[in-house]
């Protein structure tokens, strides 16, 4: 990264108070309404692409216009609390318009009237028709074409739909259960878990909830099985969550309502349709094709599992039950990766953060054909000293492509996970721009920043977002089908994470804090031999998930909890070969299926086969740091975005059909 002063500032003209954010929200909200009534104004019988197609391409309300983001970005990473409560505000508002946007229907009976035009059929490029079906589709699928009647029977349902869903995140959300055990009931905890726990609410006893940091640790190292009996039955028992399971049986029903007036044969199909995945079908052939291909590595595990707990029995001289409870597979699945030594702790020392951040940017430059250039601070606005901020361009013709912003260390009022913001889309006028939020410790004067190596991956993974984002080239994304689909959309950014398992990388990324030498071949080993245990185990209980999800959301979902809970009886033991707990249901506390999420869980494995198919086919056989692979990745992976059919995209890159023998080879299940 060269550093320059002379670069360009991104386009975003940042707001500083609430006032400004509101007043610029509603010029927004407003031009966005005239934009349409122009459209709808507009006699049938004059439509053109001009005065129809083209203003919905670039609307005033979408990412487009970098003033969106300056409304509504700070409320993640703000300092000030009245400019988050704002743009937090004026994220909702921009919302509404965008769906109040789709519910138009003098605006589809414009695109309609368009779409038989001889403009339309002969007179555009590939890309503009792409977005003409893509404006129709969301316009029909939004219920458009429906009666009057029809319409507001669909309103009345999404409406529905949402308040079950939002009843079910409040249950979960605003869990307060706390269980109590002693200190000895906790054995294999640390002693500072306990600790810190210990006495809070009853003398002598450690209180513990039933969110992650409590329950994470408590199944994969507390020796006592009853203890971690209580916390799974707690979690997914009869008493859960209050009425969540009746409420996954009520929103399955009104999304199968939903689909049939719109129709569909049912909600996985209605999703599937607008996935990468196409169909239904597609998506049944592909994990019925890797379950039967993992079924015999998956018995494999259960037996390795099994034998550790029977001389851990033995040891502790408890009975021994013959078979791994759903409470067991947590605890000793972490025995069997402690028995390959790992030491993550010792791992740290050679991942200080500033050498990680800089050498991951020139990994990316080099592979994609990107020159970065930092901005000096001082040259551009930002709501925080510590964020850093970058000029792209194409290495080649020396053009602009975009800017990314890096705000990496936690703080007050601060988003609290990982993740990448896209905040400005590229059009004909500017680049794209991006953001990555992060919360890793930062380096202070005495003690540089140390990352494991699972931070490594996330932060190799999470830069991947930016290069999709800046290098797709796509422009007026505002339809469905010019985004990536998203059960492709972890597919890049996984298959860069292989980066960080490559012994040649990892010479580059790796540099001990103190010595400056080079992870040891002898750690680097173990850890690739730690990333397959259980991996086959693993799999199969994603595709149990995925199953789950799917079966719930078909052409005849079940109508009560009762109902619920007997498929979650019989899939469980069918699938994962581990029996479900009498009354347990763990549809109590699956938030996927009651969000945006529902019947796509299986993206997360259609994304993994895929990322390893890329990388398996092209990178391994022909150099990982090979820039005509990486070129040919940009141009035909990331550039597309979500125009026309992915697969196709990824047929020209494999110079094949996508295949999962790359996955099982890569998992060690296939040799």
């Amino acid at each position: 990264t060269s550093s320059a002063s002379a670069a360009v500032v991104p386009p975003i003209l940042w707001l500083l108070t609430p006032q400004e954010i509101e007043e610029a929200t509603q010029t927004i909200l407003t031009a966005t309404k005239r934009n349409l009534d122009e459209i709808a104004s507009t006699p049938l019988s004059d439509v053109t692409f001009e005065n129809t197609i083209r203003k919905l391409m670039c609307p005033p309300n979408y990412k487009t216009n970098p003033q969106i983001a300056a409304c509504k970005f700070l409320q993640h990473c703000s300092p000030d609390a009245q400019i988050r409560e704002a743009a937090s505000n004026a994220g909702k508002l921009f919302a509404k318009s965008r769906v109040e946007g789709r519910m138009r229907s003098d605006v589809y009976e414009r695109v309609v009237a368009f779409s038989t035009t001889e403009e339309c059929q002969h007179g555009l490029g590939e890309y503009e028709r792409h977005f003409v079906k893509a404006s129709l589709q969301d316009f029909e699928r939004a219920g458009l074409a429906l009666s009057r009647e029809d319409s507001a029977e669909l309103q009345r349902l999404l409406e529905e739909d949402s308040k079950v869903c939002s009843a079910y995140g409040k249950n979960l959300g605003g869990d307060a259960t706390k269980l109590f055990f002693a200190p000895e009931e906790l054995k294999g905890c640390t002693e500072d878990f306990i600790q810190e726990r210990l006495g809070k609410d009853v003398e002598g006893k450690c209180t513990i909830s039933l969110k992650y940091p409590d329950i994470i640790p408590i199944g994969q190292t507390c020796e006592v099985a009853e203890t971690r009996r209580k916390v799974s039955e707690a979690r997914e028992g009869m008493n859960a969550y209050k009425n969540n399971l009746e409420l996954v049986a009520e929103g399955v029903q009104l999304r199968k309502q939903i689909v049939t007036l719109l129709g569909y044969p049912s909600w996985a199909e209605y999703i599937c349709t607008k996935r990468m995945s196409g169909s239904f079908q597609a998506v049944d052939e592909f994990l019925t094709n890797l379950q039967t291909k993992l079924e015999a590595a998956g018995k494999d595990d259960y037996e390795t599992l099994l034998r550790l707990k029977k001389d851990h029995c033995r040891d502790m001289d408890i009975v021994f039950d013959g078979k791994l409870n759903a409470w067991d597979t947590g605890y000793y699945g972490n025995e069997l990766l402690k028995s390959k030594g790992v030491d993550s702790e010792k791992i740290r020392e050679y991942f200080p953060l500033d050498h990680v951040v800089s050498t991951t940017m020139e990994i990316y430059q080099e592979l994609l054909g990107l020159t970065f250039t930092e901005l000096l601070q001082g040259t551009y606005w930002s709501w925080h000293k510590e964020v850093r901020c970058f000029h792209v361009k194409d290495t080649a013709s020396d053009n602009s492509i975009g800017h990314f912003y890096l705000d990496l260390h936690p703080r007050d009022g601060k988003y609290g996970h990982a993740a990448i913001f896209h905040l400005v889309k590229h059009n004909s006028t500017h680049g794209a721009v991006d953001c990555m939020l992060c919360n890793l410790p930062a380096s202070t004067e005495g003690k540089p920043s140390l990352l494991r190596h699972q931070n490594v991956v996330t932060f190799f993974h999470e830069f991947g977002h930016i290069m999709h984002g800046l290098c797709s080239e796509g422009i007026g994304n505002s339809t469905r089908l010019a985004k990536c689909p998203r059960d492709f959309v972890e597919a890049p950014s996984q298959m860069l994470e292989n980066w960080c398992w490559q012994k040649s990388i990892l010479e580059r990324l790796s540099k001990h804090y103190q010595t400056g030498v080079k992870l040891p071949d002898a750690m680097l080993n173990d850890m690739i031999q730690a990333k397959h245990v259980n991996v086959a185990f693993g799999s199969l209980r994603q595709i149990y998930l995925s199953r789950l999800d799917l079966e719930i959301h078909g052409p005849h979902p079940p109508k009560t909890a009762e109902v619920l809970q007997s498929l979650v009886d019989k899939l469980r033991p069918a699938i994962t070969l581990v029996e479900n707990p009498p009354g347990n249901n763990m549809l109590r506390t699956f938030g996927h299926l009651m969000n945006q999420y529902s019947a796509s869980y299986y993206g997360y494995m259609w994304a993994e086969v895929l990322s390893a198919d890329m990388f398996a086919t092209r990178f391994e056989k022909e150099g990982v740091m090979n820039p005509k692979v990486g070129m040919d990745y940009r141009k035909m992976v990331l550039a597309p975005g979500g125009t026309h059919n992915i697969t196709d995209h990824l047929t020209k890159f494999l110079g094949r059909p996508p295949s999962n023998e790359a996955f099982l080879k890569s998992r060690g299940i296939l040799k």
